[in-house]
Formats: structure tokens, C-alpha cells, sequence
């Protein structure tokens, strides 16, 4: 096993900290004050979002979250839950885009998802990972 680049522990951990705070979004939908603050069309979205939207939305952070964690511990799995990251991150952005139309942000949040998954497979292909 070699010794994986500097760059690889400041792409994990800033996919750690983009995932933990997707993870703090996550929950903070679930708390009827906070969502209660919200503007209108959060409130909405939230409040009419189907159970398979939620899953998606969680699949997606905590999965993602701890993919990072793996990778951070250098381990060859964490490929696999970056990759379930990004079909929790495939579901949202289409149901988002099905309900209000296309959102920067969505495709930000598919852009990250694609570029952890794709650097995980290429730290496993260097052998960083075990």
C-alpha cells in the first residue's frame, strides 16, 4: 500500500465537512420549528415531499458522510458508499427538479457526489486504499 498524496486528506475531509453539513440540513427538516423559520416554498417542499424523496435525501448525506469517513481511514469500501451517495443524490435532484423546476444547487450537489466517487475509484486504483 502506498502513501496516499496530501491532496487526497484535504478531498476527503472537505467531502467530510460538505456531507456532515448535508447531514445537519437533513435533520434540521425533521425539527417543525425550524422548518416552521423557513420561507414558504421550503416550508412547502418539505412539508409535501414523498417518503422516497426523504429516503433519497438521507441516503444521500449520511451515506455520503460516512463514505468519507472510510476514506479518510483509508478503506476500500468507502467507494461503495460514495456510490450509494450518489444514486441518494440522483433521486433528490430529480425529484427537485420534477417539483420546481432546475436549482443550481442540485446540480452542485451532483457535482460533489461525482467527483468523491470518482476520487475514491482513483485512490483504490493507486493502492492508498485497503
Amino acid at each position: 500500500m502506498t502513501k496516499p498524496h496530501i491532496t487526497f486528506w484535504l478531498i476527503a475531509g472537505a467531502g467530510l465537512i460538505w456531507n456532515l453539513r448535508g447531514c445537519l440540513n437533513y435533520v434540521m427538516q425533521t425539527v417543525a420549528d425550524v422548518v416552521a423559520e423557513m420561507p414558504e416554498v421550503y416550508q412547502i417542499i418539505i412539508n409535501g415531499r414523498p417518503a422516497w424523496a426523504t429516503a433519497a435525501f438521507a441516503i444521500a448525506v449520511f451515506a455520503g458522510a460516512v463514505g468519507c469517513i472510510l476514506l479518510l481511514l483509508r478503506r476500500r469500501i468507502a467507494a461503495e458508499l460514495l456510490v450509494l451517495s450518489l444514486l441518494g443524490i440522483l433521486a433528490r435532484v430529480v425529484f427537485i427538479t420534477m417539483l420546481i423546476g432546475f436549482v443550481p444547487s442540485t446540480a452542485l450537489s451532483l457535482l460533489v457526489g461525482i467527483a468523491l466517487f470518482w476520487y475514491a475509484t482513483i485512490a483504490r486504483r493507486k493502492g492508498w486504499l485497503r
